[in-house]
């Protein structure tokens, strides 16, 4: 026997449980601590039938809560109080006496901090919690309705299993709709809690400026930045094009918008679709294979620098198509070669002799950057990522002294020395490099990629170079590594990852709109009396998925005693004639009356077991069925 309440305290627990996991991370501290502690009081406190919080202080204490956190709300910061608030009124409610209404509210609670969860983070945790959660709250509803009847009741252990089986078949079928809902529904294109959730900067790697000698370091974080839908690349065609500096203004590069009349037409090249999946930012920078021609969406503006800025802050994940031109020459239209040949008031005199030195006024753009990249042979420069020059002098002493950096030196200090020479130049940011997943087909772009690199305009046309190549030690700094692909328990997980985003996280009303699209066109392609036959095929398939369910529930929730005992009776009316068998009959009479020394030990094994209040052993069920096998050969 097992006493209900304690049923209906483990699926409690359980809810709670599962409602708070995907949250957990993003709670702070005091609920951090505050909901555990409170999980492993109420089990104690409910166990012992005694209670730390009475209702006084536990409204007290929420009281103080909702005003601790009501506070802090503004239209900017909504998300997060109210996460925190929650999960510390359930923490509350966990140790304090629980009456049926009180686990009315533990469910409900448990429900709102998984739906809590999702205005933070859809990972794909989300699904199989989601599923738990049901499960724990249908089955702890049924138990409460038991305990609210009689609060002592207890159950024989061999009845869980019926009771079990029954109680399932809900969220079963719950989550069966919860499916096709999410295909037919329509849906907007950004959700409708973007005014609540602002979204991560992601600022540790991609950058809307350069400044060398900043920071000390770049690119430190691995945070995943967007995953591409794509065929195999080399490593020399993984440049993702985010962003282009074009002005230098105190030491740093920043962007400015095009002079209006500039164009740039793409010439060559094979055309490559990607899909691309990014995540939440709020730069509204869309990166894409260098060079692109077209992104699609309506809410993408697009520059003559190839620029691709979506009009509205991407703070959730949604998926772009792009269309890129690999190997595409960038044929410049009336660029203004005045615009690209800015220099900054404050450029000392070192850097302007040594640019002197390298170039003759005889000298093609392409000599100048021939002169230019052998200079920065000569000068051994070292890829470095610590013990970098400071912010008085970068360039200079990344060219002259210390000779270590990382690709902000290489790329500024080399796009300065070609407009000193009468080249026009400038950056572009973005990513280079890619770890390539092949068991779902897709690169995997982190922030520790990040990258800058020169375009110069030579006979114009702009043309990629990439200074940080020329260190001695490229072959072994860490751009090498930015291509290669993870362990394969990482691959595995991370195409978990990416299978949920693209499944659930990025399916939106254009992709419903597309599919209804293609299903119409499938239709239209077909001729009528084929169409029928598919109509037919597709009802004969549901009708048949109907009676599985209907046998499957049937066979479930009658027990194997019961279902023996009815194909036993079955037998005895086809064998043997007996029709219309009384109700009272005992079954060792009717087995007796048939004669067959089968149906007598058929009668006599079942008997042994039911009438003495016990379930059969596997031993016995196995004889059983071997009798009735037998009896049907007859």
């Amino acid at each position: 026997m097992i006493a209900i309440r304690t049923l209906l305290d483990g699926f409690t627990y359980a809810a709670c449980l599962f409602g708070v996991l995907p949250l957990y991370a993003y709670l702070e501290l005091p609920a951090q601590v505050a909901f555990p502690a409170a999980m492993v009081t109420g089990l104690v406190c409910d166990r012992r039938q005694r209670y730390l919080c009475g209702r006084i202080t536990a409204t007290l204490l929420s009281v103080f809560v909702f005003a601790f956190y009501g506070l802090r709300l503004n239209l900017t910061h909504v998300v997060e109080p109210a996460v925190n608030f929650l999960v510390l009124l359930l923490a509350i409610r966990l140790i304090t006496e629980k009456q049926p209404r009180n686990y009315l509210q533990i469910f409900v609670l448990a429900i709102f901090a998984l739906a809590g969860s999702s205005l933070l983070t859809l990972s794909p945790l989300f699904f199989p919690v989601l599923v738990l959660l049901v499960v724990s709250a249908t089955l702890g509803l049924i138990f409460l309705t038991f305990h609210a009847s009689d609060p002592q009741l207890c159950l024989p252990t061999g009845s869980l299993r019926p009771l079990f089986t029954v109680s399932l078949m809900l969220p079963v079928g719950s989550l069966l709709l919860m499916m096709v809902f999410f295909g037919i529904l329509p849906r907007t294109q950004y959700p409708l809690w973007n005014f609540l959730n602002p979204g991560p900067s992601a600022k540790s790697g991609f950058s809307e400026h350069v400044r060398p000698g900043v920071f000390a370091r770049n690119a430190a974080s691995r945070a995943l930045v967007f995953r591409v839908e794509s065929e195999l690349l080399g490593l020399e065609d993984l440049y993702w094009r985010g962003i282009v500096l074009n002005v230098v203004e105190g030491g740093s590069w920043r962007r400015r918008t095009p002079p209006e009349q500039e164009g740039l037409r793409l010439s060559g090249g094979r055309p490559l679709t990607q899909i691309i999946y990014p995540e939440a930012r709020t730069d509204g920078f869309l990166f894409t294979l260098d060079p692109t021609e077209q992104v699609g969406g309506a809410w993408v503006r697009s520059s003559a620098d190839l620029v691709h800025v979506q009009r509205t802050s991407r703070k959730h994940r949604v998926s772009y198509q792009s269309v890129a031109r690999l190997g595409a020459s960038r044929i410049a239209q009336r660029a203004d070669h005045d615009f690209y040949l800015q220099l900054p008031p404050s450029i000392s005199q070192r850097l302007r002799d040594t640019a002197a030195a390298l170039v003759t006024p005889s000298d093609s753009a392409a000599d100048k950057i021939a002169r230019t990249e052998a200079f920065f042979r000569r000068q051994q420069l070292v890829y470095a990522t610590s013990d970098l020059p400071g912010p008085e002098r970068p360039l200079e002493e990344f060219l002259f002294d210390k000779k270590r950096g990382y690709c902000e030196f290489f790329a500024s200090s080399f796009a300065l020395l070609l407009r000193l020479e009468g080249v026009p130049a400038r950056l572009v940011g973005g990513y280079h490099g890619g770890s390539r997943n092949e068991l779902a087909g897709y690169y995997s772009i982190t922030e520790d990629m990040a990258h800058v690199w020169v375009e110069a305009l030579v006979d114009n046309v702009w043309r990629r170079i990439d200074p940080s190549h020329l260190a001695v030690n490229a072959n072994s700094a860490s751009l090498v590594g930015r291509g290669s692909a993870p362990d394969w328990h990482r691959r595995l997980l991370d195409a978990a990852d990416y299978y949920w985003t693209r499944v659930v996280i990025s399916y939106d009303l254009a992709k419903q709109l597309e599919l209804a699209k293609g299903a119409g066109f499938t239709l239209r392609g077909v001729s009528a009396v084929s169409s029928m036959f598919r109509l037919a095929g597709a009802l004969l398939v549901v009708v048949a998925g109907l009676l599985v369910v209907i046998w499957l529930q049937r066979r479930l929730t009658v027990s194997v005693e019961k279902r023996l005992v009815q194909n036993f009776l079955r037998l005895i009316e086809v064998r043997f004639g007996m029709k219309n068998v009384p109700s009272n009959l005992g079954l060792k009479t009717l087995a007796d009356q048939t004669g067959d020394a089968r149906c007598k030990e058929f009668a006599a094994i079942y008997s042994a077991a039911i009438y003495r209040d016990r379930v059969l052993q596997p031993s016995e069920r196995a004889r059983l069925q071997r009798l009735l096998r037998s009896l049907r050969k007859f």
